[in-house]
């Protein structure tokens, strides 16, 4: 894999997410790599992250909210992320899907990365036009949205948007008693 060839697979999440979904599971990647690129997602997310934590300025008088801990957002992105893929995994296959752990893992990770570069741009963007900020996370979250629903319904073989539309709602049930559990500024 070379720059070209993410570049070209970028644009083509972008025009056709289900044509990027079989070109990703067609690429077979080995569990070893599979993990290096899930701790290289937690980590760079978690820089980028960061950074856009400490560009966001506060109105005079009013205090700055408290940086979390580098081990906490590291701990926090890779629970999240793993948590996402097991619960697209068992509640994908509640509905009759067929999805593999390699095939969510590999298309969980590539839409990371895209994120993470989306984030990128946010945060040239907050330093530079603050007022498109939201807009750009705006755009970011339906765009990712559009893909998560194509990827889900590519690897699980549904046929149908609206069951990998199901599959998203109901993991989100699943994840939020977790998410609000092992959130240390969460619910007592």
């Amino acid at each position: 894999m070379n720059s070209s060839f993410l570049g070209n697979l970028a644009v083509l999440t972008i025009k056709n997410p289900a044509e990027a979904a079989r070109r990703l599971m067609a690429l077979k990647l080995g569990r070893e790599v599979l993990w290096l690129a899930f701790a290289l997602a937690v980590v760079l997310n978690c820089a980028v992250q960061l950074g856009i934590d400490l560009s966001i300025t506060m109105a005079a008088g009013q205090p700055s909210p408290a940086l979390e801990s580098i081990p906490i957002v590291l701990v926090r992105s890779a629970g999240a992320m793993m948590l996402s893929i097991v619960a697209f995994l068992l509640v994908g296959r509640l509905l009759g899907g067929l999805a593999r752990f390699d095939d969510l893992m590999v298309l969980t990770i590539w839409l990371q990365f895209l994120q993470i570069a989306a984030l990128a741009v946010t945060l040239v963007l907050s330093l530079t036009l603050p007022f498109l900020m939201m807009m750009t996370l705006l755009a970011t979250a339906i765009l990712s949205l559009y893909v998560t629903l194509h990827f889900l319904n590519e690897a699980h073989q549904f046929g149908s948007l609206w069951k990998s539309f199901a599959v998203i709602v109901l993991s989100a049930f699943v994840a939020i008693p977790f998410v609000l559990f092992l959130s240390p500024t969460g619910p007592v």
